[in-house]
């Protein structure tokens, strides 16, 4: 019996010790709300539990390893469940978010390897109030990858708030494309470069994106896309502005413009977001949209939240725009939609 704790008092230990050594850390987001939303005149409203109302749902893992002078090997796993109906991660991509491996440094920043954010997606996601997800989210109305598989990122450290990020992405699946590039023709399919610099210090922020992706070969054709935004948080309010273009050769030439405003309400907070979206495509009219938002958040603790939000855009004749996450609607539709939620983070 003596042996048999000493034994495990032995293996405690062990584990113990092999757990305070560990730096790794689990993480996600848990976001299902209801969903009312009228998409066709001759369906009436439809009124569905959805996931991602007011952030979009993840579970992760983070870890560090101090390798001395400065110098960290980092990781992060990060895949996206649907809790309202407890499926896996979107498509065939377990870990559809970010998957990545690298180093960072206290004097020259961080490089890493995999699948993450494109810098371009970060300067944009950073005038979007509604946090990309949800009916209110202004991305509805953008165009461009959230992402980048097989990709390399430098970004650099803070420099009295100024940051700046580069990305690379090598292709090879080609992405948005589906093809393998394997051939002379087909070889850059899907590569991307992206880049952004970024201001926060005090109540001013300020983000200029660029991307570029090749989505086409013979010759080749560059989708490319440019954001520029800026806040100022007033201290009653919170003003938000920003601008951003998307073209392509022969298939798509847009601009947009967004306002936005948060306004403290003690604890909780009132959103308010306004998008336009002018589609300058030789040729095309009545091609343009609009979306209003406004919401509402009540934090219940650090980590829990209770959100509303509404949602409507209006197309002109020949666009047929939804919201984020929201059902397709037929041209010169103008959907509208409420959702009511819940969020808590972990």
């Amino acid at each position: 019996m003596q042996k048999k704790l000493i034994v495990l008092a032995l293996a405690g230990l062990v584990s113990g010790s092999a757990l305070a050594q560990s730096n790794v850390t689990i993480f996600g987001i848990v976001d299902v709300a209801v969903e009312s939303g009228k998409y066709s005149d001759a369906a009436g409203n439809l009124t569905r539990m959805i996931s991602g109302g007011n952030n979009t749902n993840r579970i992760g893992f983070r870890g560090t390893e101090d390798l001395g002078n400065g110098m960290a090997a980092n990781f992060l796993l990060e895949a996206q469940p649907s809790p309202d109906n407890g499926t896996a991660a979107v498509g065939t991509q377990f870990w559809n978010r970010n998957a990545i491996v690298g180093l960072s440094s206290k004097s020259w920043g961080s490089v890493n390897l995999g699948r993450q954010l494109t810098p371009w997606f970060n300067a944009t996601a950073a005038n979007d109030v509604f946090y990309v997800a949800g009916v209110g989210s202004s991305y509805s109305l953008f165009a461009g990858d959230t992402r980048m598989n097989n990709s390399i990122r430098w970004d650099s450290v803070n420099m009295n708030g100024f940051t700046a990020a580069v990305m690379y992405g090598m292709g090879q699946d080609g992405d948005a494309t589906g093809v393998e590039g394997t051939t002379a023709a087909t070889k850059k399919l899907g590569r991307d470069v992206s880049l952004k610099f970024s201001y926060a210090n005090g109540p001013m922020s300020a983000n200029y994106g660029y991307d570029s992706q090749t989505i086409s070969t013979g010759p080749d054709v560059d989708l490319k896309r440019n954001q520029l935004n800026g806040a100022y948080d007033f201290g009653m309010v919170k003003i938000g502005l920003g601008w951003g273009t998307n073209k392509a050769t022969g298939s798509l030439d847009n601009s947009v413009w967004t306002m936005t405003a948060v306004m403290p309400v003690g604890t909780d907070s009132i959103k308010a977001g306004y998008t336009k979206l002018k589609d300058k495509f030789a040729g095309v009219t009545n091609k343009n949209s609009k979306l209003f938002a406004i919401g509402y958040e009540h934090p219940l603790s650090k980590r829990t939240n209770l959100y509303a939000t509404y949602a409507k855009m209006d197309n002109d004749a020949a666009a047929s725009k939804t919201m984020l996450g929201a059902v397709g609607v037929a041209a010169g539709y103008d959907p509208t939609a409420w959702q009511f939620g819940m969020r808590h983070s972990f």
